[in-house]
């Protein structure tokens, strides 16, 4: 799979892959392209369909549609994971840039980069 910065994916977030029941949940690729293609691991941020009435500021709001996702939901700078290659399970849509760049804004006010 090509993974791309600004994708979103669907990917098993559970801490033991190859469990009998998992489920993907839909993520959004934040690493670099360079790192994208060369390595293992790919760095996301989760996205979230629930309490998309309260965003925070270190949370995006992506409306119904946005990156073909189903629901209005939320990326959530505050959890980053890194994940294998091999937890990538179905490619979903791509984030526009205003989205992006509001997802980098929420990444640099949780870690508190100015």
């Amino acid at each position: 799979m090509n993974i791309k910065r600004g994708g979103i994916y669907l990917a098993v977030l559970d801490s033991v892959l190859g469990r009998a029941i998992t489920k993907a949940r839909p993520v959004i690729v934040v690493s670099n392209d360079m790192n994208n293609e060369l390595s293992g691991t790919v760095t996301v941020l989760p996205v979230a369909s629930c309490n998309t009435k309260k965003i925070y500021p270190f949370e995006t709001y992506l409306p119904k549609k946005a990156g073909n996702i189903p629901k209005s939901s939320k990326v959530k700078a505050d959890q980053f994971y890194t994940l294998d290659r091999a937890r990538f399970v179905k490619f979903i849509g791509t984030a526009n840039t205003e989205i992006m760049q509001q997802i980098e804004s929420a990444i640099r006010i949780h870690l508190d980069m100015k």
